[in-house]
């Protein structure tokens, strides 16, 4: 399915739901018409990478993949967190898509250190969104020593944002990949334990049989391959992958549970927070404009007065 099937799709699951139908009936309507969901979806995608919880190794591939790691940098095992972090009784909280941590072995007589990786998997930009990454990083930041903790102790945070919106315009940039950390007014790097990587999904797809067509790094052929699900294209380049063979073979939506698709009915609660926070710039810049187009037609005014006189 593609995005717009899937959001029709959770549309009758929830709408079925709500008046004590059949959803199962829904579901196998649906089944029949495609045999994937779509994968973007944030609970599809978090079964699918996850294995239900049980199983890392899609999620650890994809993040290998972003991060361009090869070789001995390649994270392994890595164990999967509460993707929940409380901000107390009185800051926002924050819950990430998933949450995984790796412990890289430390020089000789040192501690392990800790990675800790976020994933996220956002459709709609905003100008807030930048905001809401820098919060992330900041609540993982705020939350990892303990009293007694010396600043050693701290530990690497990766946010991985894979977005449908470009981060950069494509007549400015032709990378579908950036990454941020601090650095100084020198360009000299401050600290790359906070480290925000951006995969523009969007700008990828649609250069991605022109100007990407020589692409073959492992990042472009996940981005082909949950393409060419999401959309029923040929899947034959991928099958012989077993990593791709095995999001095949999760993406089906024989294989999710009706609870999970009720539930993603239920809350989109995120998608309607963004809508109403565009709603509200788009009405502050309309006003803006207003106010400007007047103050505009006032120093025309002024300026003929001016010369009358």
């Amino acid at each position: 399915m593609n995005i717009k099937q899937m959001s029709r799709f959770l549309r009758e699951v929830h709408w079925a739901k709500k008046h004590g139908w059949d959803v199962g009936a829904v579901i196998r309507r649906y089944h029949g018409w495609y045999k994937n969901v779509y994968i973007y979806n944030d609970f599809c995608i978090k079964h699918i990478l996850t294995g239900g919880g049980k199983d890392l190794t899609l999620a650890t591939n994809l993040v290998n993949a972003a991060l361009h790691l090869t070789g001995c940098e390649c994270i392994s095992n890595p164990k999967l967190e509460n993707p929940a972090i409380s901000g107390g009784l009185v800051h926002k909280d924050i819950e990430q898509d998933i949450l995984i941590s790796h412990q890289r072995p430390g020089r000789q007589g040192d501690e392990p250190t800790v990675d800790r990786i976020g994933l996220e998997f956002q459709h709609i930009g905003y100008d807030a969104y930048s905001n809401r990454l820098l919060f992330y990083v900041a609540r993982h930041v705020g939350n990892m020593l303990k009293k007694g903790d010396f600043y050693d102790k701290m530990q690497n945070i990766n946010i991985i944002s894979f977005q449908m919106f470009d981060y950069r315009p494509w007549e400015v940039s032709q990378r579908y990949v950036h990454k941020a950390w601090f650095q100084d007014d020198e360009q000299n790097t401050f600290s790359k334990q906070q480290m925000l990587t951006i995969v523009e999904i969007g700008k990828f797809l649609e250069h991605a049989n022109t100007d990407y067509a020589e692409d073959d790094s492992r990042l472009a052929q996940w981005l082909r391959a949950i393409d060419a699900l999401n959309n029923n294209k040929d899947f034959s380049a991928f099958a012989g992958d077993k990593y791709f063979s095995l999001l095949q073979k999760r993406a089906e939506m024989s294989t999710f549970a009706k609870e999970l698709f009720i539930k993603a009915g239920e809350r989109m609660k995120d998608d309607v927070e963004v809508a109403a926070y565009i709603a509200r710039s788009e009405e502050r810049r309309k006003s803006e404009d207003v106010i400007a187009k007047l103050q505009a037609e006032i120093a025309r005014l002024r300026e003929l007065l001016a010369q009358k006189s």
